[in-house]
């Protein structure tokens, strides 16, 4: 029997199954997101910021424990996905909850600067910086989010930490963004249906190229962190 659990099919077979069931759990908390997409689509001079602010709090969470399920079933193959999820939300919730509004913050300050100085002062150029800014600021947080789903790190020390690994890991930064542009054109071209499956997509390829990162850290601060493996 265990030759079977060790045969690719199996892996392939396992990886697929949890695939699909981390889209429909994505799908299920962020019901909010997609019905505010769904109508902004339909009529798009509804748009409000402040209401898209609030759709896209619960998105932190499920994300938290998408990076931690993906990441344990890349580790362990045959695991409980559904009680992985659902377990890792639970217990990391306020976690991730303080970073991703933390973040959220960040990325609303930026564009309401990057809009006001777009459309009032283009020739000078600043929107430029800011957008830039906002995008170093994704990547850090996607950095964060990974290894915050391995490691009880505090918040200061998880965001020097990321920077550190953004600018170490620059190759691996190279394809998250890239990644990151592939997903945000799906998401401006694709129907929503699709949508739902683009986190665990993505997720999962970050997953598998933070394997070293959650290496490094894990023998850099053994002493710090044995004892907080999530």
């Amino acid at each position: 029997m265990k030759e079977f659990y060790d045969k690719p099919i199996y892996a392939i077979t396992n990886y697929i199954i949890g695939l699909c069931l981390s889209s429909i759990y994505m799908g299920i908390c962020n019901i909010l997101l997609i019905l505010f997409l769904i109508l902004t689509a339909l009529s798009p001079d509804n748009f409000s910021l402040c209401l898209l602010f609030i759709c896209l709090i619960p998105l932190g969470p499920s994300l938290g424990a998408l990076y931690s399920t993906i990441g344990k079933i890349i580790r362990e193959r045959d695991i409980y996905f559904s009680s992985t999820f659902w377990n890792s939300y639970r217990k990391n919730f306020l976690s991730n909850l303080r970073l991703w509004l933390t973040e959220l913050i960040v990325i609303t300050i930026f564009f309401i600067d990057f809009k006001y100085f777009y459309v009032n002062m283009p020739q000078i150029g600043i929107h430029l910086v800011i957008a830039l800014l906002m995008a170093i600021s994704i990547v850090i947080w996607v950095y964060a989010f990974s290894i915050n789903s391995r490691f009880e790190i505090k918040l200061k020390d998880l965001i020097i930490l990321s920077l550190y690994f953004m600018i170490k890991k620059f190759p691996t930064t190279i394809l998250k963004v890239i990644v990151l542009a592939l997903a945000y054109y799906l998401l401006k071209s694709v129907s929503i249906v699709f949508l739902i499956f683009v986190p665990s997509i993505v997720c999962t390829i970050f997953t598998y190229y933070d394997k070293d990162i959650f290496r490094e850290v894990e023998n850099k601060f053994r002493s710090h962190v044995q004892d907080h493996l999530k």
